[in-house]
């Protein structure tokens, strides 16, 4: 619960960020990278219950990567005056991707990552 917790609260930091400091990232009002952000990181978190274990550490961190990317680009057409090129998502994607890379070395090294049998 706590990387929860943690993803509402990095992933809009970071979608603000860039759309401040890339040129091809562009939200006129600041709900919407924030929308954007708590969409990835309620994706993230399902997607690491899904996948994250030991052996999918890599795999983990290319979907992230590749569903970030997709969620910034496409998500940002439902925004009136959003303008975010692919570039400008794979660069954004990229910067989560490399914040999600510790979170994930963070949850395996913990114990965090374990998948429980079901009965």
């Amino acid at each position: 619960m706590l990387n929860l917790i943690m993803k509402l609260i990095v992933c809009p930091i970071i979608l603000i960020i860039s759309a401040n400091l890339l040129t091809n990232v562009n939200f006129p009002n600041v709900y919407q990278p924030i929308i954007i952000g708590l969409t990835l990181a309620v994706v993230g978190f399902l997607m690491e219950i899904a996948i994250l274990q030991k052996g999918t550490f890599w795999i983990s961190n290319t979907v992230d990567f590749v569903i970030s990317a997709l969620i910034i680009y496409f998500l940002s057409y439902f925004f009136a005056g959003a303008d975010v090129t692919m570039g400008g998502a794979l660069i954004t994607a990229a910067l989560l991707t490399v914040i999600e890379f510790f979170v994930h070395l963070w949850l395996i090294k913990s114990g965090r990552a374990r998948k429980e049998p079901s009965l």
